[in-house]
């Protein structure tokens, strides 16, 4: 068999799993207020305490370390802003962005005077709130929090006519995958979030792992559903602050939506694999630019998946991560350190730091739609003998926005799996290209340039279709 089949079929077996969350959203959304709930009319700024306003995941994400379900939020912006055809107010200043031959078909937008009024103080909310409760038209979320409405959570009629603060909410992430001549399914997830009272949330996120084969073999197959997520979670509380138990995956570095990169993989952080699921507790805040994640785990050995519904089974090690940084509006950095302390049979101790950060001078110049965002890597790691050894991991990635629901991409990854050992680093390049023609629907194709450390350069086209809800 030719190398370059080789690199295709080991890239394919990565590759058939689930895709996590886009910091680069956060990033772009920064630019206006507009991409993430109405207008903001005469809105006055609560005190510090209150604020909501962040570039952290929490804006966009159920779970505040981000990946998988969506708040209302988060659906504001993948209906205004990331597609070709908005379905929720466009931001201003996208108004003349559409690509060619699309024209102004966007249904909602203040050009053809649709452009809602939403309350301008949480006084205003609540005095209103019966009224906006009956002006919402929302499939995928139903109901309200029994109490009256909570100064920390998200305000009814900010996000036109979806359901801000919803009982229930269901999900859907389906993701189609094509490389070489494989067509299979990469990820298959119905998450589920129940909110009943304020400041207290349950969610459960049952997926399907994917396989690079055909769809009988990813539903036939042991082991093919799990909790991916399944956890409680108190927040809505003053800065933005929560606490959830359960499972989950560490809150560490940039959340990427490609699982396959080495700042995710190689440091046992691929959303994809079970694996890197652990059992334990998170606390954070985001206080409007600032942000804190601290956890504490339990996880199963290096070698085994744990539990498809147990999510107690746990093995003997233990872990912690921490994350903290500041995202400001065209800028960001951030810091991550993660320990784990287990036997070598269980996988062996490790110790990960990393560096990263975002810029963003689409916020400051209107002219130039681009993003950038970047991590480094480095920790230790036990081998099978006990020795120990280091890593390194680097990831770097610019985003061009050509127009509305269209974005260009470059990324680069590196790694250097062991660096004891000459000539073992490995290189990757993407050219890339998004299109969202409508809310809910993006395709992504990717050409790779892969450079292994032994042996010659291949290449492949990597093509996935992402339906959510």
């Amino acid at each position: 068999m030719r190398l370059t089949h080789v690199l295709v079929v080991a890239a394919t077996l990565s590759l058939a799993a689930t895709a996590q969350a886009t910091p680069m959203y956060a990033a772009r959304s920064a630019r206006t207020c507009e991409n993430c709930h109405v207008g903001p009319n005469k809105w006055e700024n609560p005190p510090l305490a209150d604020r909501k306003c962040n570039m952290s995941c929490q804006s966009c994400h159920v779970d505040p370390a981000g990946g998988g379900m969506r708040n209302t939020s988060g659906r504001f912006f993948g209906q205004s802003t990331l597609p070709m055809i908005a379905t929720s107010p466009r931001p201003t200043d996208d108004w003349d962005r559409n690509a060619p031959y699309f024209g102004r078909r966007d249904r909602a937008t203040s050009y053809d005077a649709n452009l809602p009024v939403g309350p301008n103080t949480f006084a205003e909310a609540m005095e209103d709130f019966e009224e906006l409760s009956q002006e919402m038209a929302d499939g995928w979320a139903r109901g309200t929090p029994q109490g009256k409405p909570s100064a920390y959570g998200l305000l009814q009629g900010r996000y036109e006519r979806l359901n801000a603060d919803p009982v229930l909410r269901v999900g859907a992430d389906l993701r189609l995958a094509y490389l070489g001549s494989l067509i299979f399914p990469m990820q298959i997830d119905v998450p589920v979030a129940v909110h009943p009272v304020h400041h207290l949330t349950f969610l459960v996120n049952t997926g399907v792992r994917g396989r690079s084969g055909e769809y009988a073999e990813t539903y036939t197959k042991d082991h093919s559903f799990y909790f991916r997520e399944a956890f409680a979670m108190l927040h809505e509380a003053p800065y933005q602050a929560y606490i959830k138990a359960g499972r989950f995956v560490p809150s560490f570095g940039l959340r990427l939506d490609d699982h396959t990169s080495r700042i995710r993989r190689s440091f046992e952080l691929d959303g994809a694999l079970a694996e890197s699921r652990v059992t334990g507790v998170e606390i954070g805040a985001m206080p409007n630019y600032p942000f804190l994640n601290a956890s504490w785990f339990r996880m199963a050995s290096r070698t085994r998946a744990p539990g498809d519904w147990d999510i107690t089974d746990v093995d003997d090690g233990w872990g912690s991560a921490i994350n903290a940084g500041f995202r400001e509006l065209s800028w960001s950095v951030g810091a991550s350190a993660m320990i784990r302390r287990r036997s070598i049979d269980e996988g062996g101790d490790t110790s990960t730091y990393g560096l990263y950060g975002v810029l963003n001078p689409w916020r400051n110049h209107r002219s130039l739609p681009l993003t950038y965002q970047f991590e480094y890597d480095t920790g230790s790691l036990q081998r099978a003998s006990g020795r120990s050894t280091d890593q390194v991991a680097f990831y770097q990635e610019a985003n061009y926005v050509a127009w509305n629901g269209v974005t260009l991409l470059l990324a680069h990854d590196f790694s250097d799996p062991d660096t004891e050992i000459i000539d073992d680093e490995e290189h990757r390049l993407q050219l890339g290209l998004q299109v969202s023609p409508y809310a809910g629907v993006t395709l992504d194709g990717r050409f790779r340039l892969l450079m292994p450390a032994v042996g010659q350069t291949g290449s492949d086209l990597f093509v996935q279709m992402h339906f959510y809800r």
